[in-house]
């Protein structure tokens, strides 16, 4: 049952029907000045509702990064991504214990100024269909050359997906290109956003603006909140002209904002490296953020 909901979340995404409806990677920090020494506690998000919904459990990340203003990395330790107990109780009651990768980030007197980036990076996720040597129509959660019994491929496609969320010490500054495939760089201050406040990022793919293009696909940046929307999942939408996208938000709360892009794959297209893996590469990116009342 679990490879079964992991293939229909996935093709969910492909289908592009809704990108809010698919499981969404995110980081949530959360800056504590109670005491001295500050503090930020960073975790995982993972599924729909914001700030927090499921533990990232069948969810392979590849990197889990602390970034300092001057791009020094530290890696902070993976969360398990398996439920370590289950406790069965009276009345249908379960209680799955897991994690969610919480990490305590102390700021000490003398920690540097600037702005830090915290940041998650998924493995790469294969899905092919295929149909095998005895007629039977399949899923596998390999790459196109690793399937050893297709009579033929029917199509292959991968997933990865990027979440980045920041927090500044004394100033702000625009935050450095960590370089991931698909990128939301903010062009506005994060740490001090108020409502009815434009907020402005810069979306990158491979490098270089991320642009529509109806021929191939639409791109658009969506944000969605805890406090805006309800149980109507309504979420605020921008078509992406020129690598930009923008949001003047509507209400105080928690913030996710999301891009996926899906790309063809060809011996002819940035991808090239990919084309024995697959046929279409999705790739999606996230960033979290507060707005102030």
């Amino acid at each position: 049952m679990k490879f079964k909901s992991m293939i229909a979340a996935v093709l969910v995404v492909i289908g592009f029907s809704a990108s809010v409806s698919a499981h969404t990677l995110w980081v949530n920090l959360f800056e504590s000045r109670a005491h001295i020494p500050a503090h930020v506690l960073a975790c995982v998000g993972w599924g729909h509702n914001t700030p927090m919904d499921d533990m990232p459990s069948n969810l392979g990340l590849e990197s889990y990064t602390l970034y300092t203003p001057d791009m020094t990395p530290v890696a902070l330790p993976l969360p398990a991504t398996e439920p370590s107990e289950t406790l069965d109780l009276k009345g249908d009651l379960k209680v799955l214990v897991g994690e969610v990768g919480a990490r305590k980030i102390v700021l000490g007197k003398d920690v540097a100024p600037g702005v830090y980036q915290v940041s998650l990076v998924s493995k790469d996720n294969f899905y092919t269909k295929y149909i095998d040597k005895k007629g039977r129509s399949r899923w596998a959660t390999k790459s196109m050359d690793e399937i050893e019994d297709a009579e033929k491929i029917v199509r292959g496609m991968l997933y990865r997906g990027y979440a980045v969320s920041y927090f500044s010490q004394e100033k702000w500054e625009t935050p450095k290109s960590l370089n991931y495939d698909l990128e939301i760089v903010p062009e506005t201050d994060l740490t001090d956003v108020h409502v009815g406040d434009l907020v402005k990022f810069k979306v990158l793919f491979m490098g270089k603006p991320l642009n529509t293009s109806p021929d191939v696909s639409l791109e658009y940046i969506t944000a969605v909140s805890d406090t805006f929307g309800g149980p109507d999942k309504f979420t605020l939408s921008s078509m992406v002209f020129e690598g930009k996208g923008q949001f003047r938000m509507p209400s105080a709360g928690h913030w996710l904002v999301n891009v996926y892009t899906r790309q063809q794959v060809g011996p002819d297209t940035p991808l090239a490296h990919l084309d024995k893996k697959c046929t279409t590469a999705l790739y999606s990116s996230s960033l979290s953020f507060k707005v102030k009342p």
